[in-house]
């Protein structure tokens, strides 16, 4: 009887044991985390940006106010449908379907000034088209979409999201291009004199050269640089510098151009707050010190940005500028944390 007892206890002590040692099946993957959506955002938002302040800086013409694109972007409008995991390779991995509409007005916009930048025989639609030729990414009417490949990693309450290509960088980088023409200045200088937009688009504009494509590495090591929630970024990043608009003649400001910026900020502070008030107490309570540095910053990089200026009303255009845009952005990103 004792030893009946022993060879069943031993039994039962090696069976838990197999059990125990045995590889344990992933966990599933959170493919359908809002932080998701927050990480594409973020990205889409950064190398917009980036692209925009690389076009101002090689657009001889300056026809191009970065600053406008950068803000635009902040508008977009992304979704993530359908996120699921699915099998690739043996491995799981995310799908899902991106898609990033650009606002109608903003298009519209675009649209109107695309013959000051890509001449009159091109349309923003035209050279998005050639440009995504063969390529997953679809366009219509301001609507990018693709399908999107990814896996994400929760650590310490926080959401890594690491992409399968290069296609974050590639949408951002088409969408970029459709957004150019919206950063068209009001006041254009040609030959020496200031022209207004609207002038200059009744004269048979040539085309601005468009950008010259992206070196393919450029566009890993971007992507590769963008994989992390938040926006945090690799050591290989490049501080962010601000790139004022250039000194304009003060005959090339007007009273509507600095109307308009002020309508803008208050607008932008508006939302700002809105946004603010949606986001639960106890999660305000843990952004506060975050929130007032970020007062703090933008207020150091507006006042940068306000003392490339030639004379107090060019000071006050840019400054305004340089807040709109700031907050904006701010805006996007206290948007993945609110309650609804």
């Amino acid at each position: 009887m004792y030893k009946k007892l022993l060879a069943f206890s031993l039994t039962a002590a090696l069976s838990a044991c197999g059990e125990s040692g045995s590889k344990q099946p992933p966990a599933p993957l959170a493919c359908g985390n809002p932080a998701v959506v927050q990480n594409v955002r973020t990205n889409i938002q950064e190398i917009i940006k980036q692209e925009a302040q690389r076009f101002a800086r090689n657009d001889t013409r300056q026809f191009i106010d970065a600053d406008k694109i950068i803000a635009a972007a902040t508008q977009l409008n992304v979704q993530l449908d359908g996120p699921a995991e699915e099998n690739q390779n043996g491995r799981p991995i995310c799908r899902a379907n991106l898609s990033i509409q650009i606002p109608a007005d903003i298009l519209n916009t675009a649209q109107t000034n695309s013959p000051l930048v890509y001449g009159t025989n091109s349309s923003i639609t035209r050279v998005v088209q050639e440009r995504i030729t063969g390529s997953p990414l679809t366009y219509d009417k301001g609507l990018f979409a693709r399908p999107l490949h990814y896996t994400t990693a929760e650590a310490d309450g926080q959401t890594t999201v690491n992409y399968e290509d290069n296609a974050i960088t590639v949408t951002a980088q088409n969408i970029a291009g459709a957004l150019l023409p919206y950063g068209v200045k009001s006041i254009l200088m040609i030959n020496g004199q200031p022209v207004r937009r609207e002038d200059a688009l009744n004269t048979a504009p040539q085309a601005f050269p468009d950008p010259p494509p992206a070196d393919p590495q450029d566009i890993l090591d971007n992507n590769a640089a963008a994989n992390t929630f938040g926006g945090e970024t690799t050591a290989t990043d490049a501080p962010e510098t601000l790139t004022p608009e250039p000194p304009r003649s003060e005959t090339a400001f007007s009273a509507g151009e600095l109307e308009q910026a002020k309508n803008n900020n208050q607008a932008a502070d508006r939302e700002i707050n809105m946004v603010w008030n949606s986001i639960d107490q106890n999660i305000q309570k843990e952004l506060i010190n975050e929130q007032r540095s970020w007062i703090q910053s933008k207020n150091t990089h507006c006042r940068q940005a306000a003392a490339q200026a030639e004379s107090s009303l060019q000071a006050e255009y840019l400054h305004l500028q340089c807040d709109t845009r700031m907050t904006r952005e701010r805006s996007q990103y206290l948007r993945g944390y609110t309650i609804n």
